[in-house]
């Protein structure tokens, strides 16, 4: 191998480097974010949560004081015939609600750790098929650098 090729080996392989590394510190750089985003996302949640739950809190207050004026409000339903129904039947959509809630989050987070194995599996496809470009790519190399000694003899 000349002076000259070894150089541009050299720089070549430099130039490889500080791509790697230049790709490995952006994707640390996004990585750090992340974490950051996840807390966001879950204040977020939190907020909306209690905010809804004041809201129920606030709308069922004022539901009362309204039946409470009842003598004032003639327009007031009359449901207490089926008060006891309405109980049960409320309970046991619930309960169904909950019940579907559950399955729901529970295939969402089944398809979240698939996606995460399927990452994995992706992972150790890349190593093997690299591997083997890798090896393809010296058999050739060393090929051609064999049948350009024949030739140069």
């Amino acid at each position: 191998m000349t002076e000259k090729s070894r150089e541009n080996v050299a720089e070549n392989s430099e130039l490889l480097d500080t791509c790697k590394q230049t790709m490995l510190r952006t994707i640390d750089e996004i990585s750090k974010y992340q974490p950051q985003y996840a807390q966001s996302i879950s204040n977020l949640q939190q907020d909306y949560f209690q905010v809804t739950k004041e809201l129920i809190n606030r709308t069922n207050a004022i539901q009362k004081t309204w039946l409470g004026n009842n003598v004032k409000n003639s327009f007031t339903p009359v449901t207490t015939p089926y008060a006891e129904q309405y109980r049960k039947q409320s309970s046991e959509m619930t309960s169904q609600a909950f019940h579907v809630f559950d399955t729901a989050n529970q295939i969402a987070i089944d398809i979240l750790n698939s996606a995460r194995e399927n990452i994995k599996l992706y992972g150790k496809t890349f190593d093997t098929v690299t591997e083997f470009n890798a090896n393809l790519a010296n058999t050739w190399s060393n090929f051609f650098t064999s049948a350009q000694k024949q030739y140069t003899k």
